[in-house]
């Protein structure tokens, strides 16, 4: 286990523990519950990413939290939110999550578990707050989550790669040296542009350039997962070795990682992943003034609900092997580092969209290889704070009918995965053909249609029965 210190932060350390020298204190339940309304007494009600002594908090109250030695479940119940209760505040229970990864960590056997992120446009994230008002300084928040999961873990590692993909400000050079002014160990950065100089056929067959113009974070990603398959620079070879991807911001705490993990290694699935909504667990937290939001509470303040619902509606029929996954775009996934070559060959997007195509090339290549349903993904609720101030994403407001053809496009987009990624003679293609049809080429006025007729039956999760017949009839 990594036991190094980021110098930066060396004065705002959380605790690293182990959990061995842990002596449990069993209390009441009601001592547990004023320990953590305690905890919560000052917090603020919603997150800031650019507070570094806010972000430590959330692993110094995970401590505290394990210390108490109360069964994790009750805790959640405790502290994520009911019916009638509002959920704590975001940093409580983000220590909530990172006490219960550092939990099921413990129950893994030994491994190594490398983390990539891309970093185009992260010249101000990179930065501390004082030397940018978006700075985050993440590589070095990054690296004291991991070492506090990882703290007395015997035989269980971690490194992170950092990929860049032709970022025109030179993030590469600048996390280079945060790296080395911090001391930071177990990093390594990348440069897509390698894959283009060594004209390495994934890349070049998908239209890389030299200026990684064709890359919008997903070459990135590819290149990293490609990497880490290939390679043992940080990893001993006798122990299992996962791949995971996340943002390059702290919307996702990196501490959560051991749910990852388990998922794998414990629950053997064979794959897992984090969800930001769409399931209990699950919470969404908008800066700067709102707290976390349950499900189905985020769900419902989603201005895109229906949208979503429709989409998972088609989705989840046209595309089965997706049950049970609500949160497709997530970008905190994991993968054995040996499965990588045979689920990232058949991927062609290296733009923004390559994350449900990586996650379909990986679900189809388990259900081949023969695992069930059950086994194919381990879904694990997360808290995420949305960041826009520096997103490469945003789209624009110009256009007031603008989501309407996104969402519509994404229809006749489904049915294309679909025909791709279903067996024609199948009964899964049998039992969707309708579905198919109806959404093949559908105009956005249609969606448009249709969508705001549904609109009107109100508040409607992801999981509702609609009949294609009622799709029809509104979209008529």
């Amino acid at each position: 286990a990594q036991e190094r210190r980021c110098p930066a932060l060396r004065s705002r350390d959380p605790p690293c523990i182990s959990l061995r020298s842990i002596s449990f204190l069993f209390v009441s339940m009601a001592d547990i519950k004023a320990k953590l309304q305690s905890m919560a007494v000052g917090l603020p009600v919603s997150r800031d990413l650019t507070n570094e002594a806010e972000t430590l908090q959330v692993l110094t109250l995970a401590t505290e939290i394990l210390s108490l030695g109360a069964d994790i479940e009750e805790v959640k119940k405790l502290t994520y939110g009911s019916e009638s209760e509002k959920p704590a505040p975001p940093v409580l229970i983000s220590a909530v999550g990172a006490a219960e990864s550092k939990l099921l960590l413990k129950k893994t056997a030994p491994h190594h578990m490398v983390c990539i992120f891309a970093m185009y446009g992260e010249q101000n994230r990179l930065r501390t707050k004082a030397e940018h008002e978006n700075g985050q300084n993440f590589l070095c928040i990054k690296t004291k989550q991991l070492e506090w999961l990882f703290a007395g873990e015997e035989g269980k590692t971690w490194e992170m790669l950092a990929v860049d993909d032709g970022c025109p400000n030179d993030s590469k050079n600048l996390a280079k040296d945060i790296i080395e002014k911090n001391g930071l160990k177990n990093i390594t950065i990348l440069d897509l542009k390698n894959a283009y100089k060594e004209k390495i056929p994934f890349f070049m067959d998908r239209g890389l350039d030299e200026a990684c113009k064709k890359s919008r974070k997903g070459g990135a990603i590819m290149y990293g997962l490609q990497y880490a398959a290939s390679t043992n620079v940080f990893s001993p070879s006798a122990v299992p070795k996962l791949v995971m991807y996340t943002d390059s911001d702290l919307s996702t705490d990196m501490s959560l990682c051991g749910l990852l993990s388990y998922g794998i290694l414990n629950n053997g699935c064979s794959m897992s992943m984090g969800a930001r909504y769409g399931s209990p667990g699950t919470f969404l937290v908008k800066p700067p003034d709102q707290g976390a939001a349950s499900h189905p509470q985020s769900h419902y303040e989603q201005p895109n609900m229906m949208k979503i619902v429709l989409r998972h509606y088609v989705r989840v029929r046209l595309l089965p092997m997706l049950q049970g996954i609500y949160d497709t775009q997530c970008a905190f996934k994991c993968f054995r580092a040996e499965d990588l070559q045979a689920v990232c060959k058949d991927v062609k997007s290296m733009g923004a969209d390559f994350d449900m195509e990586l996650l379909l090339c990986a679900l189809l290549h388990y259900r081949k290889g023969g695992v069930d349903q059950a086994k194919l993904c381990d879904v694990a609720g997360t808290l995420f704070t949305e960041d826009f101030a520096e997103s490469n994403f945003m789209a624009s407001a110009d256009d007031p009918d603008k989501n309407y053809k996104t969402y519509g496009g994404m229809m006749d987009a489904l049915v294309g995965m679909h025909e791709r990624f279903i067996e024609p003679d199948s009964e899964e293609a049998r039992a969707a053909k309708d579905l198919a049809e109806f959404c093949r080429g559908m105009p956005w006025e249609t969606y448009k249609k249709m969508h705001d007729k549904l609109s009107e039956r109100g508040l409607t999760l992801f999981d509702h029965p609609f009949a294609l017949d009622e799709l029809k009839a509104a979209a008529a």
